[in-house]
């Protein structure tokens, strides 16, 4: 054993020696190298990027809490309407057959409103989507069946709403909000794991976020309560689940000497709203007094949605693959 072991150690010494002879004339081949600096980080591979690629920056309209981006829908200028609250897109009925878009004869789709009904719909195929214009440039994003339906409401605006593009589509990428600046830019998240903060110089915030499906959620303080919103910018305002309004105190009898009214989703089912004026909401490190919210029967496993009005007072950064929120108030 021991004779073994000396040989063993002898060895080592051997390939330990040949090892540093060879690493001497390495380093001296690359430093006699024009141009070339001596050292290990001559041949050390370069790190990859974790820097976002900006891939398209759309319009972003805002039409009475509408978000919406112009596309092209079989070659066809339409608005899309921008929804992260919405698992999938959706075409409306009449643009559907006025393109002669074809059955997708494999998939039917449940839609859902906050109306908690559901409904059988068929899907289509829309053999190429395109978003922007061709003056400001177009992102292909190629053939999608989508579900159709009818939009419960729509800005009048040119050129016409044709759908929902929903986190089925957004998930694809990074997403950057500009409310007040008007615009939607579209990023390529980086490869290998890579989690980078957005492309922005000066303070932001990156608000506790989880997922729900392919959307996002973050955490939000009302009242001093914590409760969990659905980052929703296809819902006009900010909207509080009854349930969650009973929990800090506002019982259906106060909620009813509230002004209010009536509203449907894609459901088609008419839901009773009011809305209540609550002592403060922080989301992140903002806090807002007073706020008045609406409240409604919501069926979503979540307290809130963080409307198109929060949108439009903010810039909002949304990372699907890596989970993460990032958001600061307009200037």
């Amino acid at each position: 054993m021991i004779r073994r072991h000396v040989i063993w150690q002898h060895e080592i010494r051997q390939v330990r020696e040949r090892v540093r002879g060879l690493r001497s004339r390495v380093v001296l081949a690359i430093g006699l190298s024009a141009g070339i600096p001596a050292g290990p980080a001559a041949w050390a591979a370069p790190a990859p990027s974790c820097a976002p690629v900006l891939l398209a920056r759309l319009t972003l309209r805002d039409d009475g809490g509408y978000l919406s981006v112009p596309a092209l829908v079989a070659g066809r200028p339409f608005s899309l309407l921008v929804d992260t609250g919405a698992e999938g897109g959706l075409i409306d009925g009449a643009v559907a057959a006025a393109l002669a878009l074809p059955v997708d004869m494999q998939r039917r789709t449940i839609l859902q409103g906050t109306g908690g009904g559901g409904a059988v719909v068929p899907d289509i195929v829309i053999p190429d989507l395109r978003l922007g214009t061709a003056r400001t440039g177009l992102l292909a994003l190629g053939a999608l069946s989508v579900p159709v339906g009818a939009l419960p409401g729509q800005p009048m605006i040119v050129p016409p709403v044709a759908g929902l593009l929903g986190s089925d589509v957004l998930a694809r990428f990074d997403v950057e909000f500009d409310g007040p600046g008007g615009r939607l830019s579209l990023w390529r998240p980086p490869a290998g794991g890579c989690a980078p903060a957005p492309a922005w110089r000066g303070a932001y915030t990156e608000l506790p976020a989880a997922r729900l499906g392919q959307r996002l959620t973050v955490t939000v303080v009302l009242d001093g309560v914590r409760l969990t919103a659905l980052i929703d910018s296809g819902a006009r305002s900010r909207i509080l689940s009854q349930a969650a309004a009973a929990r800090l105190g506002v019982t259906a009898d106060r909620l009813a000497v509230d002004p209010g009214g009536e509203a449907s989703g894609v459901d088609g089912r008419p839901v009773l709203y009011h809305w209540h004026r609550f002592g403060s909401l922080r989301v992140g490190g903002g806090v807002e007094r007073a706020p008045v919210l609406t409240v409604l029967p919501l069926h979503e496993p979540v307290d809130m949605l963080l409307g198109a009005d929060w949108f439009a007072r903010h810039a909002v950064w949304l990372s699907y693959g890596a989970g993460r929120v990032f958001v600061r108030p307009a200037p």
